[in-house]
């Protein structure tokens, strides 16, 4: 049997096109086929796992406080009377002479002709962003092949499409969506990886969504994925 290129476990494909185990999508054929998605396998193996009992902490008894002696009282020294100092005269200071002004330096003139020719402040780059749909990406790949991945390759993509999945697990640092199509005929995902500061805004989202997500495409023709996505609506 075939293993999954994420978890490395030997799998068959589900009817959403996912690893049984992980949920990886699967867009090739010559996987063995289940007749159940993988939220349906991932039930089961829930509902079938049983709950460990937690063992209850046992409470270690505070040890008693040791008693503190009492220090002995200090028998206090009588005070000797000094004699009081006799004050010395202070020495009369002769007065400073005040510091003459310093005039202030006048602003240099730029001449007119000069200051046209200082360099203009160059523009921000603006970023090249292709727009498309998700089922205008499946059918380049579909038409083109690998030929597609130089074509998407470290570009920044806006792809619109129907939300399948939400991935969200603080503990493993795992924030992305899967990104599909409403036509039955398009069996395959986009995987939109996404930074931690957008875990909030993630858990908002419902699956069968229709979202814009902007990011850089790093996918390949088995493995269609973008990174350091923002949501564009």
């Amino acid at each position: 049997m075939p293993k999954c290129p994420n978890c490395g476990q030997a799998t068959a494909r589900t009817e959403d096109w996912a690893c049984q185990w992980c949920g990886y999508p699967l867009t090739s054929s010559g996987f063995k086929k289940i007749n159940k998605t993988y939220r349906q396998l991932q039930a089961e193996r829930l509902s079938t796992a049983e709950p460990v009992a937690e063992a209850e902490p046992v409470s270690e008894p505070e040890p008693e406080p040791e008693p503190t002696p009492e220090p002995e009282p200090t028998p206090k020294p009588e005070p000797v009377s000094e004699p009081e100092p006799t004050p010395k005269p202070e020495p009369v200071s002769e007065p400073e002479p005040e510091p003459e002004p310093t005039p202030e330096p006048e602003p240099a003139v730029i001449p007119e002709d000069k200051q046209a020719s200082r360099p203009a402040t160059e523009p921000e780059p603006v970023l090249d962003i292709m727009e498309l749909p998700f089922e205008e990406l499946v059918a380049a790949y579909e038409t083109e092949g690998t030929v597609a991945d130089a074509r998407f390759s470290s570009k920044i993509l806006q792809i619109t499409g129907i939300i399948n999945r939400i991935e969200v697990r603080e503990e493993l640092n795992i924030y992305y969506i899967s990104l599909g199509s409403d036509q039955d005929s398009v069996l395959v995902y986009l995987r939109c990886v996404f930074d931690q500061k957008h875990g909030d805004q993630l858990n908002q989202l419902t699956s069968g969504q229709r979202v814009t997500v902007r990011g850089k495409y790093d996918g390949s023709i088995i493995d269609m994925r973008m990174s350091d996505c923002v949501l564009v609506n």
